[in-house]
């Protein structure tokens, strides 16, 4: 691939991420413009684990894809980039400012993660940082968009993820507080159920446009830990006229993890498994009642 680095749009303890435009003799089998995982060669690490990840997750369509890797030099300094689709249409993160999603678009987006996290955990792997800023939303192909798709979630940002039987870094917190299940936060552990967790918490934030959990200014640290590791509460899920079809979120949100649901299983629940169904369906009835308007209005006329 022969690309052109452009403006920055994100950094990270990593580097940072940058638009890029592929020239046009590579564009037969790549996009016209990707994004650009960038650190020095000398701290590249992270990004080195987090290419090799994606190459392990290649071909789920929910994890965000990587094209390839390289060595540039760059104002004297050896650069190691990766090069991963253009999520156009940002985080998740950045949707869901102040303002909850449709459900129409919150149960599409979390079939999405849950595919993404059945394959991750099934190759032996917990992403650990599932949060709103690390789905990403990449514009859906031509095709796809006349049937209404528009943009789909895809996991991203695997520079926290694990081994599922990788214990011997276990003393060390991955992640990000608010969003972390309360194994994590007393014993720094991380398994699947520590996904499903933060999963729960990244739905509950689509529905509210909130974090999962109110902190004040006057929260101490230690409080908000001890919050959300040891006490009995949990986020608090509002009530809605449709609530039942709420209740994947009672699947997620529970302190004992050996008692959440699995990828799997949630891939099962009705909130997610009768999108498309219900949706078919519902266009049906409204179909029916159109030729049932047309055909009245066709006797009346008649008549």
């Amino acid at each position: 691939m022969i690309w052109n680095r452009g403006e920055t749009i994100g950094r990270g303890g990593f580097g940072l991420v940058s638009i890029a435009n592929v020239q046009q003799q590579s564009c037969d089998q790549f996009p016209h413009v990707i994004a650009v995982k960038t650190a020095k060669v000398s701290a590249s690490d992270s990004l080195v684990k987090e290419k090799k990840l994606l190459d392990v997750f290649n071909g789920c369509p929910s994890i965000l894809h990587c094209f390839g890797e390289d060595v540039t030099t760059e104002e004297g300094e050896e650069l190691y980039n990766i090069m991963l689709e253009y999520a156009a249409g940002g985080c998740l993160a950045d949707r869901t400012i102040g303002k909850g999603l449709p459900e129409n678009i919150v149960r599409q987006y979390t079939k999405s993660m849950l595919i993404a996290l059945s394959h991750v955990h099934k190759l032996g792997y917990v992403h650990c940082d599932i949060k709103p800023h690390n789905v990403l939303l990449v514009v859906d192909s031509l095709r796809s968009r006349k049937k209404g798709v528009g943009e789909i979630a895809k996991l991203a940002d695997f520079g926290s993820a694990k081994k599922i039987k990788d214990d011997e870094d276990n003393k060390e917190f991955r992640g990000t507080v608010l969003d972390a299940a309360p194994e994590s936060i007393i014993h720094q552990e991380y398994q699947p159920e520590s996904d499903i967790w933060a999963l729960g918490c990244t739905v509950l934030h689509m529905i509210t446009g909130k974090s999962p959990w109110k902190v004040k200014k006057e929260d101490k640290a230690e409080d908000v830990l001890f919050k959300i590791g040891c006490s009995e509460e949990l986020p608090k899920i509002p009530r809605f006229r449709r609530f039942l079809r709420f209740l994947i979120l009672k699947k997620c949100l529970i302190k004992n993890p050996k008692a959440r649901w699995t990828a799997d299983m949630l891939l099962s629940h009705p909130f997610v498994r009768d999108f498309h169904q219900q949706h078919s369906h519902h266009f049906s009835k409204l179909f029916r009642g159109c030729l049932s308007m047309h055909h009245l209005h066709n006797r009346v006329h008649v008549n």
